[in-house]
């Protein structure tokens, strides 16, 4: 994996991002895949060693983190694989694309909550509901909050706000006060004008009530000179000097006897329900690690900074130049994954193409397993399809290919696989390109992955076959009964469920699901035909010729539940509407 080091203390630049070896969970462990770190000012002291505590060297810095459990060690129930979650990690670990975490340190982030957010709200989150929590704010009194247009100085104007008080939002800049004010603010005053006590005294007509000290140093020493006989002080940081001493004169205020992962789980489930909002204020890859640290440092942010290793969005796509494999990878584009498209050739033009589009070409091939590896290593997601096979050495190549794409991404640690399968591989229909693709199914569930089982109809592109310009008529030849409803499906619908699958990981890891978009007669497939082109076209049934796929078309078919799969994507595309898009 891809991880920032940190082998010498110094300035931002001392942060590199190498390459080192993959962890694994122990007993009571959990394997994340990291997909936002949070920075903290405090980990930018740290770095130059001059901060609160040391780390050995060398080490990757970074206490939060949110992402995807990967894997689970003895005595973890497997069942968190694949949850989203938030966790601490004990001061170091968090600037990587993989991390062990503690098992009873892991938070599920809950619904409508971006990872993103969540990270926002581990540290900063605890913190704020913490101080809160112990201070007390009332409604009607005065509190002031140092650092306001900052992580924990931004929820804590909520808070206090929330709780009906009146709050002075104190900060360096013009845009944090603006930022303060907008989280609910009364009044800002500049930290770093001297003339800013008398300020605050003027606008709440005397002493305030609360004081969240986050500065220290001699911005937190004038700032308890602010608080009335007996009021509360709450010394939280130091990122302007040493942590201030609170004066006989005012009530210091010390931390609430709560469980820190109980704070984090209230800060989270308030900002689900809308009662908190987290401000992000800036988001690096990780190769800017260097550069997220400079931001901080000069005061310039707002908010929260991120770290988002690129593993958490890109995906491997096999079969990227094929008919299937190329929808999902634009489809994936479209949404803003980092696409690896494995490519046998890639100087072949539908492989520029993609190129072109943003995705990163791998040379591989699925008879290759060494090159495939190297595909995958450091991916979020496999999107799995084969070549179609109809002869029995095809049809072993196909089970073989499949089964060596997951076994690697066992290997590997893959979060999510998409398999392409097909519609009525769990049946037992006696067909051979049915029962290979069941076969690899059989073997991703043996291998207990986090995965999901798309099962694709009929393609339509198989009907485009009768585009060509006929003489006088165009006659449809089909091996399908009349009055028989034949199930379709579009490549850009595949595309789309894949992409949804890796979106929402939550709701379709364990899916199995048999996918179309329209179902047609022989008869309707030629009346479309006809509207499209403005040729006359009939249908005319066929024999099966034996032929046992043709035969269970009759007897049985595809069953994907039409009515389910619109209502779950009202833009699926209907055969007509395909041809006018690939005939127009």
């Amino acid at each position: 994996m891809r991880a920032v080091v940190l082998r010498k203390h110094g300035g931002p630049e001392a942060l590199v991002v190498e390459t080192v070896a993959d962890p694994a969970p122990g007993p009571g462990q959990a394997l994340v895949e990291v997909a936002v770190a949070g920075i903290t000012f405090v980990e930018t002291q740290v770095r130059a060693d001059r901060g609160p505590r040391r780390v050995e060297l060398p080490a990757v810095l970074g206490n939060g983190v949110g992402g995807t459990v990967l894997a689970v060690g003895e005595g973890v129930d497997e069942a968190m694989i694949g949850t989203r979650v938030v966790s601490t990690l004990n001061g170091t670990g968090g600037y990587a694309e993989l991390a062990v975490a503690a098992a009873d340190q892991l938070i599920p982030v809950p619904d409508g909550l971006s990872l993103e957010e969540a990270v926002t709200l581990l540290a900063d989150g605890r913190t704020a509901v913490g101080l809160a929590r112990a201070a007390a704010p009332r409604p009607g009194e005065w509190v002031l909050v140092e650092a306001a247009g900052g992580g924990v100085g931004g929820l804590l104007v909520q808070l206090a706000s929330a709780a009906g008080a009146r709050v002075v939002g104190a900060a360096s800049s013009a845009a944090k006060r603006r930022h303060a004010e907008l989280l609910g603010a009364e009044v800002t005053v500049d930290y770093t004008d001297p003339r800013w006590p008398d300020e605050v005294r003027a606008a709440v007509g005397g002493p305030v009530d609360v004081v969240f000290d986050g500065v220290g140093g001699a911005i937190g020493a004038a700032a308890q000179t602010l608080l009335r006989d007996g009021g509360r002080f709450s010394a939280y940081g130091m990122a302007g000097g040493p942590m201030t001493t609170a004066d006989p004169r005012v009530t210091q205020v010390g931390w609430p006897e709560a469980d820190p992962r109980e704070l984090a789980r209230e800060a989270l489930t308030l900002a689900a329900a809308g009662g908190l909002r987290p401000t992000i204020g800036g988001t690096f890859p990780l190769e800017s690690a260097a550069e997220a640290h400079a931001a901080i440092e000069s005061r310039t942010v707002t908010g929260k900074t991120l770290l988002l290793p690129a593993r958490a969005r890109t995906i491997l796509v096999t079969g990227a130049t094929g008919n299937q494999g190329g929808a999902v990878a634009r489809a994936l584009l479209g949404r803003g994954w980092t696409v690896r498209a494995l490519v046998r050739d890639p100087g072949s033009a539908a492989a520029r193409a993609l190129a072109e589009l943003g995705a990163t070409l791998h040379r591989g091939d699925l008879d290759d397993p060494a090159s495939v590896r190297a595909a995958m290593t450091g991916v979020h997601g496999v999107f799995s399809v084969q070549p179609f096979a109809w002869t029995e050495e095809e049809l072993a190549a196909e089970v073989r290919r499949g089964v060596t794409l997951a076994d690697l991404a066992r290997e590997l640690n893959v979060a999510h696989l998409v398999y392409s399968s097909v519609g009525g591989a769990e049946r037992d229909t006696g067909i051979g390109h049915f029962a290979s693709k069941a076969a690899v199914e059989r073997h991703i569930a043996a291998l207990r992955l986090p995965a999901t089982i798309l099962r694709p109809v009929f393609f339509m592109t198989n009907l485009l076959h009768y585009a060509g310009t006929p003489d006088g008529e165009r006659v449809i030849a089909l091996p399908f009964a009349p009055g028989q409803r034949m199930q379709l499906i579009a490549a850009e619908d595949i595309g789309h469920f894949a992409a949804e699958a890796f979106d929402h990981p939550r709701e379709w890891i364990g899916r199995q699901v048999e996918i179309a978009g329209d179902a047609l007669t022989g008869a309707e497939i030629a009346a479309a035909y006809e509207r499209v082109t403005g040729t006359p076209t009939r249908f005319e049934p066929q024999p099966t010729g034996g032929e046992r796929m043709y035969e269970w078309f009759r007897e049985s078919g595809y069953r994907a539940d039409l009515d389910a799969l619109r209502a779950e994507h009202p833009a699926l595309l209907r055969f007509e509407s395909f041809l006018r898009s690939r005939l127009s």
